[in-house]
């Protein structure tokens, strides 16, 4: 399906709260568009994070739509002119989250560097694997201090999964920019979120 509309998704899921899928979805949405890439978001969360986001976003792109998973293909087909679409979902290992696995060339999977949020990840992976993908793990908030990373990166090897290049700090610029229906790329330009989400950005294009 994905190749039918010229475009890539990218589908963000993790099974538990918190880990950070709103913040990378509109971000590297508005990364894309800084990059001259349409990008296009779609919020198939309950909760309506990404939408709430976009309601408080005084620019028109990247537009954010709200859907059922069920409708993903014909929402899909009604944003074929996006060069990017991030899917963000609900935190649950659910046939909601599968059906954003399905559709998606590039699943991310964050995940904050703690051990708790790491117990979760075989869950999330284990599903991604039953839709026939692979993801690529994407490690978030990560401490300014300290070997977090480090530690993080071992646990996950252990999962024989991708691990993104880029890290996203804890970094208090996300949460302001959030605020203000922002990307940390509008915020901040020359502030390291930004330069993370570039570089995770491009990260992506060579997927």
């Amino acid at each position: 399906m994905p190749g039918e509309y010229n475009m890539r998704i990218v589908s963000i899921v993790s099974q538990k709260g918190g880990a950070g899928k709103t913040t990378i979805a509109v971000n590297l949405a508005v990364a894309a568009l800084a990059c001259g890439a349409k990008g296009t978001i779609i919020d198939i969360d309950p909760q309506a994070t990404a939408s709430n986001w976009g309601d408080r976003r005084q620019a028109e792109f990247p537009p954010v739509v709200s859907a059922q998973a069920a409708r993903l293909p014909q929402i899909l087909k009604q944003v074929d002119k996006a060069a990017w679409v991030f899917i963000d979902t609900p935190p649950a290992v659910s046939n909601t989250t599968m059906a954003a696995v399905k559709v998606a060339d590039i699943v991310l999977v964050p995940s904050r560097a703690a051990i708790f949020d790491l117990d979760t990840l075989g869950a999330t992976l284990d599903l991604v694997r039953m839709g026939q993908k692979e993801a690529a793990v994407v490690l978030n908030a990560v401490p300014h201090q300290g070997p977090g990373a480090e530690e993080a990166r071992a646990v996950i090897a252990a999962h024989n999964t991708c691990i993104a290049p880029t890290c996203l700090g804890n970094r208090a610029a996300f949460q302001h920019a959030a605020t203000m229906g922002l990307g940390v790329t509008e915020y901040e330009p020359n502030g390291k979120a930004a330069l993370e989400i570039r570089d995770l950005f491009n990260w992506l294009q060579t997927l």
